[in-house]
Parts: C-alpha cells; structure tokens; sequence
C-alpha cells in the first residue's frame, strides 16, 4: 500500500535546498570572489590610477573618444603619458584643437615623443614649417640643460691632463645646438700648471643620440711663475644618452698648451651631485 506524502514532507525538501543555497552563498563570499571594480565610479571619485585603467578599458572596448576624456584627467595632475595617449586619441577623431593643449604639455616637459607628436599635428593643420622645426627639436629636447663633464687629455705634443668641464646647453640656444662653460684643465706631468678657460661651442644633432661638435676655448695658462694667456680648439662627437650622461671623443689643441686626444663623460648635475653624496 503507498504511503501518501503530505506538504509537510514537501516543506522539508524546500528547507533543505534553501540551507544549501545560503551554503553556496557563503562558500562563495568565504572564498574571497569579488564583484567587478567600478573604475567609472573611482574615478569620478578622483582616483587617477582608476582613470587611467578606466582609459585602457574604453580602448579595449573601442570607445575612444570617452577613452581620451578618461586620460584627459589624469593629464590634469601633470602624468606626461596620459597626456600623450589623450593627445594621440584626440588626433585620431579629428579634434585637433582638443589634441593640442596636452600634446603642447608633453613638449613643454621635454618629452621627445610629445614633440614628435605636436609635429604631427602641425603637419595635419599643413604647418609643415613648424613640424620641422618641432621634428629638428625632438632630437635634442631631453638632455641636460647644465651638465659636470669629467675628461682625460692624451697628450700629442705637450702636456696630457685632467678636465673638468660646467657645460651649458639650454633649449633656448637653437635647442642645444649652442652651449658655453667653463673649462679647468690640471697637467699630469706639473702639478703646478693647468688651464682655467671658457669656451662657446656648437653641436649638431644627427639623431637624437649622436652629435658631432666643435667649440672654441679662451683663457689662461697658470703656473707656479704667473699666468699667460691662452686659445684653443676642440672639435669631436658626442653619444647621449638621454638627459642622464653623455661619452665624447675629440681632437684639440691650445695655443700654450698642448696637441691632444680626449675622452670625456657628461652627467646631468643633479645626478653629479647625488654622485658626490653618496662617496662621503
């Protein structure tokens, strides 16, 4: 005879797959599973970090143009690549005058891609003068504006000796193109003569990296009896690397003091003076 099951025994089959359902819940909650995060909303919060991962979302997702508006916020605070991405994008959709002020950012903070960049988009406007010009300043806009040049002088004829050059090389003079200093030079073979002379000099940028130069030093010659008064010349190439250092090679001669070879490294000052920090 079968035994009829009443709602009772139906009540017990809905309590049991609801306690496993709030098990599976909180196995679930237990085991650290998190809902997505709301990069719009972090960032409308202000987070700059969730604006820029917000940003590479939207491209992935092919929505540029919200994507330019989200790297446009982390260009405010200054963040030279979100500026360029912001910059490029706009480009892209054809807003130009919208593309400029974060591309003129990254030019204004020496960045070489910024500049390239801003040339590109005067060449779009058919200002191809000045993407030249801007396209010739690339080469040149990330190096040291003051650098501490250490150099060794093989001498020729006369004395070989230590150098050390304070170079000067503002964007301001045909961007880099010009520099002046101060040159100090001590002989290896009389410790009691050197040189003590200033120089104007012109290097030409043939990529961003390697630049042939030549300058011209005035000055003195000291020694333990006076001083006489000096001129020379040094011409030679120069490999960057960056705004962090440089290696130069040259030839050079003065008029009282000697026919030489040298090699020299420039560093950036600030970097020169954590140099000297750090050997005390």
């Amino acid at each position: 005879m079968t035994r009829r099951r009443g709602p009772l025994h139906a009540a017990r089959w809905w309590l049991a797959l609801l306690a496993c359902g709030l098990s599976a819940c909180a196995t679930t909650a237990a085991s650290g599973v998190e809902a997505p995060v709301d990069l719009a909303s972090r960032c409308d919060g202000g987070d700059l970090s969730a604006c820029e991962a917000w940003g590479a979302q939207l491209l992935g997702e092919g929505r540029r143009e919200e994507a330019a508006a989200a790297y446009g916020r982390v260009c405010q605070k200054d963040y030279m690549p979100a500026c360029l991405t912001e910059g490029r994008l706009r480009m892209e959709q054809g807003d130009l005058d919208g593309a400029e002020p974060p591309l003129r950012k990254t030019y204004d903070a020496n960045v070489e891609e910024g500049a390239l960049a801003l040339a590109d988009l005067h060449a779009a406007r058919g200002d191809e003068m000045g993407a030249a010009r801007l396209r010739e300043n690339a080469l040149s806009i990330d190096k040291s504006v003051v650098e501490v040049v250490l150099g060794y002088r093989f001498a020729m004829v006369g004395d070989g000796g230590v150098a050390l050059d304070i170079n000067v090389q503002p964007m301001a003079f045909l961007a880099r193109r010009l520099n002046v200093g101060v040159n100090m030079t001590l002989s290896t073979a009389h410790a009691s003569r050197g040189e003590l002379n200033g120089y104007a000099g012109y290097q030409h940028f043939l990529t961003n990296w390697a630049a042939p130069y030549a300058r011209l030093l005035t000055g003195a010659q000291l020694n333990s009896r006076g001083a006489r008064f000096n001129i020379g010349a040094e011409a030679g190439m120069k490999l960057f690397a960056g705004a962090f250092a440089h290696l130069g090679v040259g030839v050079g001669t003065s008029f009282v003091g000697a026919t030489y070879t040298s090699v020299e490294l420039g560093v950036d000052w600030v970097v020169a003076l954590m140099i000297l920090a750090n050997l005390r």
